[in-house]
């Protein structure tokens, strides 16, 4: 019986049906991005998290004279085997653009932070000899320029042969995917003569097993031998590319863009009562109550809120690549995407039918013959 009435409707009222459909049918789109958006904006802050160095402090050091680069390298001298330490906003050209790049220094064993696709982390030796090699995100890879058997990597004058690739096999990690790390003492001279000339020094000290606070009085001693008068103030890391959620904004997008669609099908519902004022007298008449003839508008309107999902989500797949190359993060239906849709049919079916079902409730046999 509810296909049948959908068919009446639809022969009687294309344009409107049409029109109820296609409000719905973008909602769904609209809402379904939001989730993926919400669903990938909270995988990148967990993968933030995961990846970030441990107990980690950022140190902060003002020089009252340009420092000499290899003092500065002794300020860390006899701090813990597994402290490491990473100097801060460093860029180096490539190409046309600046690329950003992590420096990383140990003075006796190298920690692996991140996870390797394929390739090894620098060792020690190369670290203290300098050596220009570096480890690059998979994502980065089309940077990288291929020389025989070896690889490289053009970063400001210097080449970087490419020991190592950050990643994770067979699952994209944009936390770590566009890496570029390089061990800090193969900074070329022009972009040391950078840093030291602004006589100010930003690093962050970690160490993945114990706090660091015993490293910040080391560093804090070698500070005063090597660079009297020297200021160093200390804080609680923060990571440089924090991924943060606004569940707020984008939940208040979301339910904006709904309610527009259901005003636009209560509008057209509503006007769809006006036109079935006959029809519903009709089936009172022949004994349906009221209950029935809002079952009936009920289930039609699930009928019609189902084919908007199944719309909804078929435009999604045709066109997710399109739409991801858009918006720039992966759109996949998941339980959430399902458990909404299920949401939705209900929702919608209910508030579309309020104000129509009112209509039709005060409908009366009556109003029949009257309007004969």
């Amino acid at each position: 019986m509810i296909f049948y009435s959908i068919k009446n409707q639809l022969k009687a009222h294309p344009i409107t049906t049409f029109f109820i459909v296609l409000g719905l049918s973008l909602s769904v789109l609209m809402i379904s991005v939001g989730i993926s958006s919400i669903n990938y904006s909270q995988l990148l802050e967990q993968e933030q998290a995961h990846y970030q160095p441990r107990h980690a402090v950022s140190v902060d050091i003002t020089f009252t004279k340009e420092p000499n680069w290899q003092h500065i390298l002794e300020l860390f001298e006899s701090i813990d085997p597994q402290t490491g330490v990473i100097l801060e906003d460093v860029t180096l050209s490539h190409r046309d653009a600046m690329m950003a790049v992590t420096p990383e220094y140990w003075t006796k064993e190298v920690v692996e932070r991140f996870p390797l696709t394929q390739g090894r982390y620098f060792t020690i030796k190369e670290i203290k000899r300098g050596e220009k090699v570096a480890l690059v995100g998979k994502e980065r890879m089309e940077d990288v320029i291929i020389e025989g058997s070896e690889q490289y990597l053009m970063a400001g004058r210097d080449k970087y042969k490419v020991i190592g690739i950050i990643g994770v096999k067979g699952k994209k990690t944009r936390a770590i995917d566009y890496q570029v790390v390089i061990p800090m003492t193969s900074l070329p001279a022009d972009t040391i003569n950078k840093l030291t000339s602004t006589k100010q020094l930003h690093f962050t000290i970690h160490n993945p097993v114990k706090d660091t606070y015993p490293d910040e009085k080391i560093i804090r001693n070698n500070m005063e031998q090597l660079f009297p008068e020297t200021q160093m103030d200390v804080s609680p890391y923060m990571s440089k590319t924090m991924f943060h959620v606004e569940l707020s904004e984008r939940l208040s997008l979301m339910v904006m863009i709904y309610l527009l669609a259901i005003v636009n099908a209560i509008n057209l519902t509503s006007y769809w009562i006006q036109e079935r004022t006959y029809e519903i007298g009709i089936k009172k008449a022949f004994g349906y109550s009221n209950y029935d003839i809002v079952s009936m508008l009920f289930w039609e309107m699930c009928l019609i809120s189902s084919t908007s999902v199944i719309i909804g989500y078929t435009i999604q797949l045709v066109f997710n690549r399109v739409i991801e190359q858009w918006i720039d993060y992966p759109i996949d239906i998941s339980i959430t995407h399902l458990s909404t849709a299920v949401l939705f049919v209900v929702l919608s079916a209910v508030l579309t039918i309020i104000i129509p079902a009112i209509k039709a409730i005060k409908i009366q046999p009556v109003d029949v013959m009257n309007r004969r």
